[in-house]
């Protein structure tokens, strides 16, 4: 009795950076959403990126603006890798409106 039984996959640098993706912006739905994904994923490998610096640039580009895109990893990857943090304008009031509970 044969089965047919495909060997698993190892995971790759382009899953473990496309894992960090999903995690922050969520999984694409769209063939279209799936492209831009994919597009953001060769351009970090190919600047190198590894999982937990597309993490730091995810966390970045959600924290500094106000309707942040996948598009923007890649463009602030450098800089979020240096920079801390800074919350956005937006962010800042929804804080102190937390903060008046």
């Amino acid at each position: 009795m044969s089965e047919n039984v495909l060997p698993i996959r190892q995971h790759t640098p382009r899953d473990a950076v496309w894992d960090s993706l999903t995690e922050h912006f969520g999984n694409p739905r769209t063939k279209t959403e799936r492209t831009m994904f994919g597009r953001v994923v060769k351009e970090l490998l190919e600047a190198g990126a590894t999982s937990e610096e597309t993490d730091k640039a995810c966390q970045y580009v959600l924290a500094n603006f106000d309707s942040p895109s996948v598009n923007a990893v890649p463009k602030w990857f450098s800089v979020a890798q240096n920079g801390t943090v800074r919350r956005s304008a937006q962010q800042l009031e929804i804080d102190k409106l937390r903060e008046m509970r």
